[in-house]
């Protein structure tokens, strides 16, 4: 099957499905890591700060300091 490239039908439908595949894919990996957090205690951090070189320094409820990249 060979797709008529010339067609704006065919290209606007071909993007939209390129478009909803991604779409699709990202909520499938926010659903399979929605249990997953930074502190060990489970709960999301108290405080956010920005450190140096990108680096994130968030404080959890149970005085853990999580340090993630950019």
């Amino acid at each position: 099957m060979r797709l008529n490239w010339r067609s704006k039908r065919v290209v606007l439908a071909v993007i939209l499905a390129a478009c909803l595949v991604v779409f699709g894919a990202g909520m499938a990996a926010a659903w399979v890591n929605r249990d997953n957090t930074i502190c060990r205690d489970g709960k999301p951090p108290r405080l956010q700060q920005g450190g140096l070189l990108g680096q994130v320094v968030y404080l959890c409820h149970n005085g853990q300091l999580v340090t993630t990249p950019g």
